[in-house]
């Protein structure tokens, strides 16, 4: 046997010489053979593909269950679009509309409370003025002060003891007669200011009515009496009022308290237990207390 001829039937892979390898998968036919290669049909035009088949009932269901929850999905973002371009119309209101209802709202608060007050301060006829006097308390109200008349005269005021002052004997028993003939009614209260008398006086029925004196002027009235039931008040006769006595105690209170009686303030009288005192002020809170002749009796402080 001759090795060549061995040898040369197979290549350098181990192969024999004119074997097809890929006769066994399906790929081209080994050589030599007579059966022809199978080609593959072609599909003809227009024709529907051999894998298709017919529609699918649950896939259909499916695809209308995911077309109706997209719908609620975007009617859901319509909506809130919509809150939202809502409430940013209402964040634009101008500036000047949100003061206005805020200044109306705080005039809404503002104006009772001012009636009230104006209310509570008109009825407030009467400040009470604690005295010490001689061991004991006697109290002495000091009628409201109003403004002076809007059709008085305009005219030096004067002050302390000067002429024309109606604390002077001659002027404030001038004063007195006035408010007598008046006859309004009795005495309750009373202030004596250089410038100015302040009064008030219980009428018949009952009721308080206040007015006021200036110095040459007549007698006005300030507002319309009050309410009936203070017929009980405690009133001053007049002919207990000494008309000398507010200038002799204001003389002899301000060399007491070492000052000028250019710088007396008021007196006011006191009828408490059938006893007459006059109460005549200085700056600084300070006063002297006189008799009912507006003799001295002491000072405070």
């Amino acid at each position: 046997m001759r090795w060549d001829r061995v040898v040369a039937k197979y290549d350098a892979f181990g192969r024999k010489v004119g074997e097809d390898t890929l006769a066994g998968i399906g790929g081209t036919p080994q050589r030599g053979s007579s059966e022809p290669v199978a080609r593959q049909a072609q599909p003809t035009p227009g024709a529907a593909p051999a894998s298709a088949s017919a529609p699918d009932p649950a896939r259909q269901a499916l695809t209308a269950r995911l077309e109706g929850a997209l719908s609620q999905v975007a009617a859901a973002q319509a909506a809130t679009q919509q809150a939202t371009t809502h409430s940013a119309a209402q964040r634009a209101i101008p500036l000047g509309r949100t003061r206005k209802r805020s200044s109306g709202c705080l005039m809404a608060l503002v104006v009772p409370i001012v009636i009230a007050a104006i209310t509570l301060g008109g009825g407030i006829a009467l400040v009470n003025n604690s005295h010490m006097h001689a061991g004991h308390v006697t109290i002495g109200r000091v009628p409201q002060q109003s403004a002076p008349p809007t059709g008085a005269k305009s005219q030096r005021v004067p002050r302390g003891l000067e002429r024309g002052s109606l604390v002077r004997a001659a002027s404030f028993s001038a004063a007195l007669k006035k408010l007598q003939q008046a006859s309004i009614g009795r005495l309750t209260d009373l202030r004596l200011a250089p410038e100015r008398i302040d009064a008030t006086l219980l009428t018949p029925g009952g009721r308080l009515q206040s007015v006021q004196l200036s110095p040459g002027g007549a007698l006005e009235k300030f507002g319309g009496p009050s309410g009936p039931g203070f017929d009980s008040n405690p009133t001053i006769p007049f002919a207990r009022l000494n008309p000398a006595a507010p200038e002799r105690l204001a003389r002899r209170g301000a060399e007491e308290l070492r000052d000028r009686t250019s710088q007396l303030q008021y007196l006011v009288p006191t009828f408490t237990s059938g006893q007459l005192t006059w109460a005549a002020y200085f700056p600084h809170s300070r006063y002297v207390l006189g008799d009912s002749a507006g003799r001295f009796q002491r000072r405070y402080p």
